[in-house]
């Protein structure tokens, strides 16, 4: 049937074509204000979406912290993301789940026939917790575990990974206060098995590091090293505070380009931009990245602390 060899494509590849790899959506970032800094994150990750980005930046939390993520992809594809991270005596622990659809895709038998529409989708299920190390000041561990689901009809796969990340801000007292470092890898575990074939998950490893400079300029840089896929990836981005309650933002991920000779908007694949509000701890952000032919990625973002 060809909704079988419809399901190998959507379980197997969901996003690109460039590696065979399962549970594709795993890669897609969550919050536009890291989404708008080009994904460069792994260092600054110091809010509730530290669960996806990097896990140790979880320690730093000193509020109970909630957050949601909506992003509006291509081909009528939805992703969303709810977070939510409790600071305690013994660490800060976090609860959060991700949701990728598509819209309902038309099956076939061989013959042709047409069998109706089949709806698709992702789900992962995260438990992160983190702790600050007290002997090193502004050090920070950290893990996730993910419980991974994908299905298309009443076809279905599952899976489980694991992430850890460290990440450290040195005190203003050491000469480096302003800066952060980061380490996470990602996705780590067996790969994910339907329809008799077996691929793995999109394991990643990732660096970063970020400078506050006076007057609320921040600055940002990741390398991503993913085996399966590109085979290094890097972002950059920058954020401009003002007042301490609006934001800008700029990035660029090498590993969305899509462009292919387009002009105009859709040359501009690779680039981000967006923008932030806060107000007695909520916060309301927005990003948007060119993806070619493809069209846009957009997302908006709501958080609160309290």
């Amino acid at each position: 049937m060809k909704l079988r060899a419809l399901f190998a494509l959507t379980f197997f590849v969901p996003l690109s074509a460039a590696a065979q790899e399962s549970a594709s959506f795993l890669k897609l970032g969550v919050g536009a204000r890291a989404m708008g800094m080009g994904g460069a994150y792994t260092a600054v990750a110091d809010d509730v979406n530290a669960m996806y980005w990097n896990p140790a930046g979880l320690a730093g939390l000193t509020q109970r912290s909630v957050g949601a993520t909506h992003a509006d992809l291509f081909a009528n594809t939805r992703y969303d993301f709810f977070g939510y991270a409790q600071p305690t005596r013994f660490g800060t622990l976090g609860a959060s789940a991700a949701y990728l659809s598509q819209a309902p895709l038309s099956g076939r038998s061989d013959t042709g026939v047409p069998m109706g529409n089949y709806d698709a989708a992702d789900t992962a299920v995260n438990l992160s917790y983190a702790a600050a190390i007290s002997a090193v000041p502004g050090l920070g561990l950290g893990g996730t575990m993910k419980y991974i689901s994908s299905s298309i009809a009443d076809a279905s796969a599952q899976g489980y990974a694991f992430d850890v990340g460290v990440r450290y801000a040195p005190p203003a007292a050491s000469g480096f206060g302003g800066a952060a470092f980061g380490l996470t890898v990602q996705n780590v575990g067996p790969g994910m098995r339907c329809l008799n074939q077996t691929a793995p998950l999109p394991l990643t490893v990732a660096g970063g590091v970020a400078y506050l400079l006076p007057f609320g300029f921040l600055l940002a840089a990741d390398y991503k090293y993913r085996p399966y896929d590109h085979p290094g990836e890097a972002s950059f981005g920058a954020e401009y505070q003002l007042l301490t309650s609006f934001a800008l933002r700029a990035g660029y991920d090498s590993g969305s380009v899509t462009s292919n000779g387009e002009s105009g908007f859709a040359a501009l694949s690779g680039f981000t931009a967006g923008l932030g509000i806060k107000c007695r701890g909520y916060s309301v952000d927005y990003s948007v990245a060119p993806m070619g032919e493809l069209g846009s990625a957009q997302r908006i973002s709501l958080a609160a602390l309290f």
